[in-house]
């Protein structure tokens, strides 16, 4: 109970990412989530890709192509006030769950398409968080091309997270806007326009005339100076510069000339951190004002024993049926009124099939008959899962306690 969406249910029929990521968010924000997976989803949704995007939401495993099944869709699409899937557009058509489809008989649903590409020519191609990422030039100006580089391949997944998040703030904004109007709509992000915001940096004056983005070196070290990685006596630290003062504040620290060229700057700053471990010149930038941090090997990974990280449930680790235990990035934000809180593991696939059939009104002789059939089933279809679990999203997180 509780978070600012309690009260709004949604049916997530997403793939790989981008859609299943957006209704995770949704999750944490107090949502009931109804995730639709296919029967032969087994394996893909034991992956890591499913463990990171699929906490605190309720499977149901139905055959969308049985005959059996439609009813059984047409009733949880009744029960939900929002909609939401990235596959392409004509499979959603073919299996009757296009918005064009549901808006007459259900004239309140908020309906989210999410995809690859823009709509337009370029709308049913395959797109994924890389090829967003090359479209929109992150591969290339990440990669230092301007300045003798070659592009790099991008591990920020924004495109497919970034895209996640873009969907849930603009089902937010559906959501918002049928309280004024008693409407629903159709709801429309792909994962290049999350990909885009990574290139959206000083693309224009104040005036509006444009001018050359910064460049990042041929090594991907950084852009100048003052933004850039360097090596200290042990290990890297990266410097963030955005003023004269803070220049003032590293000339005073290190013993540099804050006034001088910027490749003189470059090379007198490189000379006096290899002097010191990056820890103490840390502490000793801190103290000064000067934004830095530490790049080592350990920096992520000692997230995961801070205890305000776990506190604040910015990661969090709970028992899972199938991998014992999992520890995972929690939540993103939080509320003083409405606390945001992680609803459980990802699930087991069609653990919760019974229990969602019961709420839309199937009775427990047609469930049999449902399952029997073929059109819907329980966790077992899984081969690692031999009886009956139960459901899964009742678990408590460590993190929250």
């Amino acid at each position: 109970a509780g978070g600012p969406l309690a009260g709004i249910r949604v049916l997530d029929f997403g793939l790989a990412v981008a859609g299943p990521y957006c209704t995770q968010v949704l999750s944490d924000l107090g949502a009931t989530v109804i995730k639709i997976n296919a029967k032969h989803d087994w394996y893909w949704h034991q992956s890591q890709i499913a463990m990171c995007c699929n906490r605190g939401k309720r499977s149901i495993a139905i055959d969308m192509k049985h005959d059996g099944a439609r009813e059984v869709v047409r009733r949880l699409v009744a029960s939900a006030d929002v909609v939401m899937h990235n596959m392409r557009y004509p499979a959603a058509v073919k299996l009757g769950i296009d918005y064009e489809s549901l808006k007459d008989e259900f004239p309140r649903l908020v309906y989210c398409h999410t995809r690859g590409f823009e709509r337009g020519p370029r709308e049913l191609l395959p797109g994924n968080d890389q090829t967003g990422a090359c479209l929109a030039g992150v591969e290339w100006e990440d990669g230092g091309c301007g300045r003798g580089g070659r592009p790099i391949w991008s591990l920020t997944n924004l495109g497919d997270t970034g895209n996640g998040f873009l969907a849930a703030i603009a089902i937010c904004q559906a959501l918002f806007d049928r309280e004024k109007t008693g409407r629903g709509q159709f709801v429309d992000t792909a994962i290049v326009n999350a990909q885009l915001l990574n290139t959206s940096y000083a693309v224009a004056r104040p005036d509006g005339t444009g001018f050359e983005r910064p460049m990042l070196d041929a090594m991907q070290t950084g852009f100048s100076a003052g933004v850039r990685i360097y090596p200290t006596a042990d290990g890297w630290l990266c410097l963030s510069l955005a003023n004269d003062a803070h220049w003032e504040a590293l000339g005073r620290v290190l013993g540099v000339d804050a006034r001088a060229g910027d490749d003189e700057r470059a090379a007198a700053v490189e000379r006096a951190l290899a002097a010191k471990p990056a820890v103490e010149w840390q502490r000793a930038l801190d103290a000064a004002g000067v934004p830095c941090e530490v790049s080592s090997d350990t920096a992520g990974m000692e997230m995961w024993a801070d205890p305000e990280a776990l506190r604040h449930q910015w990661v969090a680790s709970y028992a899972h049926p199938v991998v014992k235990q999992l520890g995972q990035i929690g939540l993103a934000f939080s509320f003083s009124g409405t606390p945001a809180r992680i609803q459980g593991p990802p699930f087991l696939v069609g653990a919760d099939t019974r229990g969602v059939l019961a709420e839309v009104g199937f009775d427990a002789q047609e469930v049999e008959r449902l399952l029997a059939s073929g059109a819907v089933g329980d966790e077992r279809v899984s081969p690692l899962v031999t009886e009956p679990v139960g459901p899964t999203a009742l678990a408590t997180p460590q993190a929250s306690r």
